[in-house]
């Protein structure tokens, strides 16, 4: 049996750099979007992000903040406590020489959600699953007053998960779900 790690990978769709792909260790802690959950996304968001804010919280492989970068953000903020998929986000970054449109922060999400005084036009919230996160990364988003005055929150969750949190302060613009995950656009009420 080879001792060589076993390894996956991820493409971006759309944009300026479309079709680079970026390799990564799959672990219990890392689920980047599937490339054809992420079109659907950005389907539903329209294809160009132009002077847009975005914010990947749990960032993991940063999928979802590249991709927005690849369609045109102005910045992007990774925020993830993994050092090593943090050090894995900084490589894909520099080998599309994108530094300066970005921002990576070490930390953890529920903590710097409190810190930030920042606004964001689109926040992506993909937490670790079963761990209740959702509701309060949600919470402090609103409470905080990080999203913009049009913004939205992209969620993706486990598919058992119960959002009737989400009754009282968001709409659900798109939802779709896929094998054991549901996928949600949703806006502040």
């Amino acid at each position: 049996m080879s001792n060589k790690a076993i390894k996956g990978s991820f493409r971006i769709i759309g944009g300026k750099y479309k079709g680079r792909k970026f390799e990564f260790i799959p672990s219990d802690d890392l689920r980047p979007t599937p490339d054809r959950l992420r079109e659907t996304l950005f389907n539903w968001l329209g294809q160009i992000l132009g002077n847009k804010n975005c914010l990947d919280l749990f960032a993991g492989t940063g999928s979802l903040g590249l991709e927005s970068l690849s369609r045109g953000a102005d910045k992007v903020t990774f925020v993830e406590k993994n050092s090593y998929h943090l050090n894995k986000i900084k490589k894909y970054i520099g080998s599309l020489n994108a530094d300066e449109d970005v921002f990576i922060i070490k930390g953890d999400v529920l903590t710097w959600l409190d810190e930030t005084t920042q606004d964001f036009d689109l926040i992506f919230v993909d937490p670790p699953f079963y761990r209740q996160l959702a509701e309060k990364v949600l919470l402090k988003i609103k409470t905080n007053g990080l999203l913009s005055n049009f913004g939205k929150v992209y969620l993706e969750v486990e598919k058992e998960l119960d959002l009737n949190f989400l009754i009282k302060g968001w709409d659900i613009i798109k939802e779709t779900k896929s094998g054991e995950k549901k996928y949600l656009l949703i806006k502040e009420k």
